[in-house]
This record gives structure tokens, C-alpha cells and sequence, in this order.
């Protein structure tokens, strides 16, 4: 394949992915802020759904890094053709 091939093949996949809302953004959204941080009370209050959230936060961040590790080695076997 050529290389603007590979590009639309890419961008054709990631389009396909579906959106995705971490947990861990609507806890910060929700939280109440103190004094210009998050009021750690209520963020102890829901601590289980805290460890949640920062379970799938983790989770989605390996998920993209082996993503992101995979279009690198595409863009190594292209450079090995050249």
C-alpha cells in the first residue's frame, strides 16, 4: 500500500472508535473544588468510585499506548520497504 493509502486506512479505523467518557473526568467535573482544590471529603466519600475510576483512567491509557505502539511499528516496516 502507499503511504496517503495507510493514512486513510488509519484515519478510517480511528473513526470507527467509539467515543469514549472516563469516569474519572465526571468525578472532577462533579467534585466540589475548596480553597481551589478538590474538596478531599467529598472525594472520600466516594473513594470506591474514585478507585474505579482511576482502574478504567489506567485501563484506557495502556489500551492507547499499545495503540499508539502498533501505528509506530507500521511506520517502521515502511521505512524497512524504502
Amino acid at each position: 500500500m502507499s503511504e496517503p493509502a495507510d493514512i486513510e486506512g488509519v484515519i478510517a479505523s480511528l473513526k470507527k472508535v467509539p467515543e469514549k467518557r472516563l469516569l474519572i473526568i465526571e468525578l472532577a467535573n462533579r467534585l466540589p473544588m475548596k480553597d481551589g482544590a478538590l474538596d478531599y471529603d467529598a472525594v472520600a466519600a466516594i473513594q470506591p468510585e474514585v478507585n474505579m475510576a482511576i482502574a478504567e483512567a489506567k485501563m484506557y491509557g495502556t489500551q492507547t499506548l499499545m495503540a499508539v505502539d502498533g501505528l509506530k511499528r507500521l511506520v517502521a516496516q515502511d521505512e524497512e520497504d524504502v
